[in-house]
């Protein structure tokens, strides 16, 4: 039953996941060349809904589908979530975050249509973009009602990986709360290198949000890194070891 499940997920739910995003990118395509918005709004606008008719796929295709968040804070944030899947990138709309800028790797940027997406929304290259850039960017955003979401651990290969303490320099630097953000389940779903979508059961969990100012020494993002780590992977090992 359960390889029976697995093939059925992955024929029916992943090809009409792909099909949704095809879709949608070429009817929305034209207008968002035309009229991307201020700062490129439409188009993070865009993303926020193609991620939401994603996650209704991914839900079809889970066991169980669980979202837990807690109140955040009024003003706009850094996000920081663990990394166990390409699905990973559509979650955080689940939490309701709707005007996102994400920092991500190079190589994204080079796929086709997702290229002209990236750029129109204002996504940042890790890779590419100087830190002073980046610092003045991740301003910007911030002061343009924008949250910014980064998945620290880089890469998706090792699900108990250290947390990169870059999202949280920029944190304190700009004086901006965290948002830590428990994905477990995604790599049970759609394992790295995988095409195949298991039925798994999947939790998408918000935590209290940290500040700088409550944190102290001379290397606040480094201690900050560490916390955000070993909450958001409590929650993680304890929902996959249940």
């Amino acid at each position: 039953m359960y390889s029976l499940r697995t093939f059925f997920n992955t024929l029916v739910f992943g090809t009409s996941a792909i099909l949704w995003m095809f879709f949608w990118g070429l009817v929305a395509g034209p207008f968002l060349w035309l009229f991307p918005g201020k700062d490129g709004r439409n188009v993070r606008k865009f993303v926020y809904i193609q991620s939401k008719g994603i996650l209704f796929f991914v839900r079809a295709c889970a066991r169980d589908f669980r979202v837990e968040r807690v109140a955040r804070p009024s003003e706009p944030c850094v996000v920081v979530a663990n990394h166990q899947s390409a699905i990973d990138l559509y979650t955080v709309a689940s939490l309701g975050f709707n005007n996102v800028v994400y920092i991500t790797k190079g190589w994204v940027f080079k796929l086709p249509f997702f290229r002209f997406v990236m750029h129109g929304a204002g996504y940042l290259d890790a890779e590419k973009t100087p830190p002073e850039e980046m610092l003045a960017r991740c301003k910007q955003a911030l002061e343009n009602g924008c949250d910014i979401v980064l998945f620290p651990q880089g890469s998706r290969k090792n699900p108990q990986a250290r947390f990169k303490s870059g999202a949280f320099y920029l944190a304190e630097k700009l004086n901006v709360p965290v948002i830590p953000v428990a994905i477990a389940g995604t790599g049970a779903l759609l394992p790295p290198g995988s095409i195949w979508l298991h039925p798994a059961d999947i939790l998408i969990k918000s935590l209290p949000a940290m500040r700088p100012n409550d944190f102290s020494g001379p290397v606040v993002h480094l201690e900050m890194a560490r916390t955000a780590k070993n909450k958001i992977m409590e929650v993680v090992n304890k929902e996959e070891n249940k």
